[in-house]
C-alpha cells in the first residue's frame, strides 16, 4: 500500500518551509557504530544538533517542526540551487559492513528535485555519490537503503539536494547501522486486504528472532512474516508499524508507519435494490480501494473542481491505476449489469484510456470486460452485462494515462439490467441533508409525489415514507451506523441515492 502517513505528520508545517533559522557550527562529535549500536536521527530536537549544512550552492536545509514530528527540509530560491546536509563523523572500525536507511518525500511542480546520497572517508576526501532519487509525487513517502563502502574511522554521509522545480523535499528517519545490527524494518506493505483481514509484510535483515507489530496502538509479537492479521473491523482505517526483536533484549527502532483501510462488508444487490455510488457525498472514497499499477498516479475523488459535480478522477501524469469496488453479492440478481458514466478528453493528440474489469472473489484474478481506447470529450453512459455473478463479486476501473485530460468515472450502478440501464434524467435533482446523518434526514427533489424507501447494505428495507410536494422525511436514529440506499419512486421515474448513518 502507498504510504501517506509521513506526509500527514508534517502537513501542518508546509507553510513554514520558507522560514529558516541559522545553522549551528560544525559539530566535532564522533559517533562510533557497532553491531549493537546504530546512529539514528529523526531531527526531533528541532535543530541540527550533530549535522552541518553546506549552503554554498544557494539552497537551504532546515528542521521543520510538524504537528507530530520534525523533518529535515530542503528549499531554494532559484532553480539549480543546491545544499548539502552532512552527518557527524562516524567511526566504523568496530563493524565489517554498514548501511544507511532513510525516508524521503518530494513534491514536484514543473520538474522533480534531486536528492543524492553521498559518502566520504574523511574531511579531506571528496564526496562520492552512492545513489540519487527524484520523484514528483504529491501523496506518498518513500524509504531507501544504501550499502556503505570503504568504511573508515572518519566517515561521513551527506544528502545533497538540488532544486529543479519542486516545492517540497523532506528527509527523515535516518539510520546508519551495521548490516548485522538489529535494524528497523522498512518496506512495509498491507496486501490481500479483505473486510476483516490483511497480510502484513516488511523487509528482514536475517538477525531477527521475532517482530512486534503495532496496529492502532495494540502490540502483537509474531515469529514469521508475512503475517495474516485477522479479526479486523470492516471499512476501518488502520495504522501499522513494526520493530525487530533480535534476542538478548535487543530490539530495533519502530519502522515508518503505513496506513491501510479494510474493505466494506459484502453489499447484497437485489432486483429491487441496485448498488449505486455517485461520489457526491464525500471528498474521499467510501468502500472503494485504489491500487497503483505503474508510475505514481492514483484515483481520487474530485469534489467538483474540474467538472460540475463529484467524480472519481485519475490525473494525467503518465501512470496506471485501478479503482476497485466493494465486494457485492449478485447471486439473486436477474441478468446483472453495470452502468456508469465516463469521460477522458483529448489534449493535443493525447488521450487517456480506460478499461473495466471484474473478479468473482479476492482470490480470483482480474478479467477484462471492456476497453475504451478513444477520447471521450463529454460524459458518456455505458451499460455492460456482468458475467459469472458470485457472492463476492467486484468490478474495477483501470485508467492508463497518456498525458491526456485525465479520466472521470461517475454514477456507478450494479443491479438488474432493466433497472441499471435506465439513464439518469438530466433534469432530476435530489438533495439529502444532512449526509452523513445521526438521525433525521430530509430529502427534497423535483419529484412531485411518490415514495422514498431506505434499504441497508444487505438489501433489507428499514424505512419507507411518502414523497409529498417533493419532500420526504424519515428518522434513522434507531438504525446501525453504515451505508444505506434511498430509492425514490414516482411518476417521473426512479432515482437512487446513497446515505451514510454515523
Amino acid at each position: 500500500m502507498s504510504n501517506s502517513y509521513f506526509l500527514n505528520r508534517v502537513f501542518i508545517a508546509l507553510t513554514l518551509c520558507l522560514l529558516f533559522a541559522g545553522f549551528p557550527s560544525f559539530a566535532q562529535n564522533v559517533i562510533t557504530i557497532t553491531d549493537d549500536q546504530p546512529f539514528i536521527e529523526g531531527f526531533e530536537g528541532g535543530v541540527f544538533d550533530l549535522w552541518t549544512v553546506d549552503s554554498t550552492g544557494g539552497g537551504h536545509w532546515s528542521v521543520v517542526n510538524g504537528s507530530e514530528s520534525s523533518v529535515a527540509s530542503f528549499s531554494y530560491d532559484n532553480v539549480g540551487e543546491e545544499a548539502r546536509l552532512i552527518s557527524p563523523v562516524l567511526n566504523f572500525t568496530s563493524v565489517s559492513a554498514a548501511k544507511v536507511t532513510f525516508s524521503y518525500a518530494m513534491m514536484g511542480v514543473y520538474a522533480a528535485d534531486v536528492l543524492e546520497v553521498c559518502y566520504r572517508t574523511s574531511e579531506t576526501d571528496s564526496w562520492h555519490v552512492l545513489n540519487s532519487f527524484s520523484v514528483s509525487d504529491f501523496t506518498n513517502a518513500y524509504e531507501a537503503i544504501c550499502n556503505l563502502p570503504n568504511l573508515s574511522s572518519t566517515y561521513q554521509i551527506s544528502f545533497n539536494a538540488q532544486g529543479l522545480g519542486g516545492i517540497i523535499l523532506f528527509l527523515d528517519n535516518v539510520e546508519v547501522a551495521s548490516v548485522f545490527s538489529c535494524s528497523r524494518p522498512i518496506g512495509l506493505e498491507a496486501n490481500n486486504i479483505t473486510n476483516t483481514s490483511a497480510i502484513l509484510s516488511w523487509s528482514t535483515t536475517g538477525n531477527e528472532d521475532s517482530w512486534t507489530i503495532e496496529l492502532d496502538g495494540v502490540e502483537t509479537e509474531v515469529m514469521t512474516q508475512p503475517f495474516l492479521m485477522d479479526g479486523l473491523m470492516p471499512q476501518t482505517q488502520y495504522t501499522f508499524r513494526v520493530k525487530a526483536n533480535c534476542g538478548n533484549d535487543s530490539e530495533s527502532d519502530w519502522s515508518l508507519p503505513i496506513v491501510f483501510t479494510t474493505f466494506c462488508d459484502v453489499y447484497v444487490v437485489t432486483d429491487e435494490v441496485p448498488y449505486f455510488d455517485d461520489f457526491e457525498s464525500f471528498d474521499e472514497f467510501v468502500c472503494w480501494q485504489t491500487e497503483i499499477i505503474s508510475g505514481i498516479d492514483n484515483w481520487t475523488v474530485d469534489p467538483g473542481y474540474l467538472i460540475h459535480n463529484n467524480t472519481a478522477f485519475l490525473i494525467w501524469l503518465g501512470g496506471e491505476a485501478r479503482l476497485i469496488s466493494l465486494p457485492m453479492d449478485l447471486t439473486t440478481v436477474t441478468n446483472p449489469a453495470l452502468s456508469f458514466m465516463h469521460k477522458h478528453p483529448q489534449v493535443l493528440s493525447n488521450f487517456d484510456e480506460m478499461s473495466v474489469w471484474y473478479r468473482t472473489s479476492l482470490e480470483d484474478e482480474w478479467h477484462s470486460i471492456q476497453e475504451y481506447a478513444y477520447p471521450a470529450e463529454e460524459l458518456e453512459t455505458e451499460l455492460i452485462t456482468l458475467p459469472n455473478p458470485s457472492s463476492t463479486y467486484q468490478i474495477s476501473f483501470v485508467g492508463t494515462c497518456h498525458n491526456g485530460g485525465g479520466i472521470y468515472v461517475d454514477n456507478v450502478k450494479v443491479g438488474k439490467k432493466s433497472v441499471v440501464g435506465i439513464e439518469e434524467r438530466s433534469d432530476f435533482t435530489v438533495s439529502v441533508t444532512p449526509n452523513p446523518t445521526k438521525d433525521l434526514v430530509v430529502i427534497t427533489s423535483n419529484m412531485t409525489d411518490g415514495e422514498a424507501v431506505v434499504y441497508d447494505m444487505f438489501g433489507k428495507q428499514v424505512s419507507a415514507t411518502a414523497v409529498v410536494n417533493g419532500r420526504a422525511e424519515f428518522d434513522l436514529g434507531n438504525c446501525a451506523n453504515g451505508i444505506y440506499v434511498v430509492r425514490l419512486i414516482g411518476a417521473e421515474g426512479v432515482h437512487t441515492v446513497k446515505l451514510v448513518k454515523e
